[in-house]
């Protein structure tokens, strides 16, 4: 199924909303601009929390730690040293790999060598818009979620390059 996430340009906090293929609000995220941890939070519509991340602060990569309300966690993303952007994700004693394109516009996440999510960034178009789509239903929320953690990261990196500081 494809899903659609979009980005506010101006904006005193990280928003992002989640739509079905019908362009229906399914999901909202929330974050702190210019937070340390870079937290966000995946919000049903009614506001309810699916799930949180914080990022962990004295790593030379960035990692983040992905957590339910209650506080348990899902799953980390790890950047891996690569030209191209690279990422591990551990969801349990599963071992994800996402691999991006060289601008970081597009991205697979694999299961072994299954395809459970490609993502595609919507070159032309306010704001950030990326295009998902989603083999494995199961985890819909969690590949959202890692999409826009990716996102942030990347974000993240290239403002760091250019002398800005997140």
């Amino acid at each position: 199924m494809k899903y659609y996430v979009k980005q506010k340009v101006f904006s005193l906090r990280d928003k992002f909303k989640v739509l079905d293929e019908s362009q229906n609000e399914l999901y909202q995220v929330a974050g702190k601009f210019m937070s340390i941890q870079n937290k966000l939070e995946l919000l049903n519509m009614d506001g309810s929390q699916v799930l949180n991340s914080k990022k962990q602060i004295l790593s030379i990569l960035p990692k983040y730690f992905i957590h339910t309300p209650h506080g348990d966690q899902v799953a980390e993303i790890a950047r891996k040293f690569a030209f191209k952007p690279k990422f591990i994700v551990q969801v349990g004693h599963e071992e994800l790999k996402v691999e991006g394109s060289i601008l970081g516009h597009s991205f697979v996440i694999f299961n072994g060598d299954r395809e459970v999510a490609s993502i595609q960034k919507k070159i032309i178009s306010w704001g950030d818009t990326y295009e998902i789509n989603i083999e494995d239903e199961t985890n819909k929320e969690l590949y959202l979620f890692i999409v826009i953690i990716i996102d942030q990261v990347i974000h993240e990196s290239k403002n760091h390059s250019r002398g800005f500081n997140n």
